[in-house]
């Protein structure tokens, strides 16, 4: 059981949140270097989209070209 499976147990209702830094970063755990550039180009405009539905269209571009490649990114982003 990870944090935020804990703290939702004790707390229903509570809203665990992710640093954006951290979830950057884990993304780039799985991604190899050559491509992370080409990530980074995509993934960028969903964390500075100015709004929720923005975002969603931005990562929405981000799985179409880099989820067959990589879904364990997708999966980290995906609950957001």
């Amino acid at each position: 059981m990870g944090l935020p499976e804990a703290i939702t147990t004790t707390w229903e209702r509570t809203v665990v949140q992710q640093c954006i830094v951290h979830l950057i970063r884990n993304s780039f755990r799985y991604a190899g270097r050559q491509y992370r550039d080409g990530m980074v180009r995509v993934l960028k405009p969903v964390y500075i989209a100015p709004s929720e539905q923005a975002a969603k269209d931005r990562f929405a571009e981000f799985k179409t070209e880099w989820g067959q490649r990589y879904p364990a990114i997708v999966q980290l982003w995906e609950p957001f």
